[in-house]
């Protein structure tokens, strides 16, 4: 629309310009000057040259980050009951050339639990080199694409957001837990260690 917009700005330009230097001026009668001449080709040609770089819409995707993102919160696995399931979208880290991947990247970080069945309980609260962490992308504000690998699983797992929780193609839901899992996180989760 922004094209279209500039184009018809520069035809019209253009013609008054055309019209305007065509016209006989009340000192003299003779055809165009030949400055006037080179004048409305030289704005012909820079109109011209604007039309082709205009920059296009972009396409930038739309998948919001940190607490806007309707994926970020913890949620309860019903293969791990009681297991910590902290998923957080973040923008994707900087290029080299200064820009950014307009797909944010999306992370999990989770517990098994050590015992049987697993199901973790208070008594059974993770350390934090207990905890595993994996990460993906981000496909739109409600997909993603989770690589599990380094949990022995797919690569390229996808997950639907559909309004409560997070579905999987094999049919498991992590439902999402409104108040959060505080109680599911390590206990000492803070990250600088005071000397006394």
């Amino acid at each position: 629309m922004a094209r279209l917009s500039l184009s018809c700005a520069i035809i019209l330009l253009s013609t008054s310009m055309t019209a305007n230097a065509l016209a006989p001026s009340s000192s003299t009668t003779s055809s165009v000057e030949r400055r006037q001449l080179f004048g409305i080709l030289g704005s012909a040609f820079t109109g011209a040259a604007a039309m082709a770089f205009v920059p296009g819409e972009a396409n930038a995707s739309v998948a919001k980050t940190g607490r806007s993102s309707p994926l970020t919160g913890d949620y309860d696995d019903p293969n791990h009951p009681g297991c910590l399931r902290q998923v957080k979208v973040v923008g994707a880290p900087l290029r080299a050339d200064g820009t950014r991947p307009s797909n944010p990247n999306i992370e999990v970080t989770g517990y098994d639990g050590k015992g049987p069945g697993n199901i973790c309980t208070e008594a059974d609260r993770p350390t934090r080199s207990d905890l595993w962490k994996i990460q993906g992308k981000m496909k739109s504000n409600t997909v993603a694409s989770l690589d599990f690998s380094p949990k022995g699983g797919p690569s390229n797992l996808p997950g639907t957001f559909d309004g409560d929780g997070i579905v999987f193609p094999d049919g498991n839901k992590w439902t999402k837990v409104p108040q959060g899992t505080n109680d599911r996180r390590p206990k000492d989760m803070s990250t600088l260690k005071s000397p006394n």
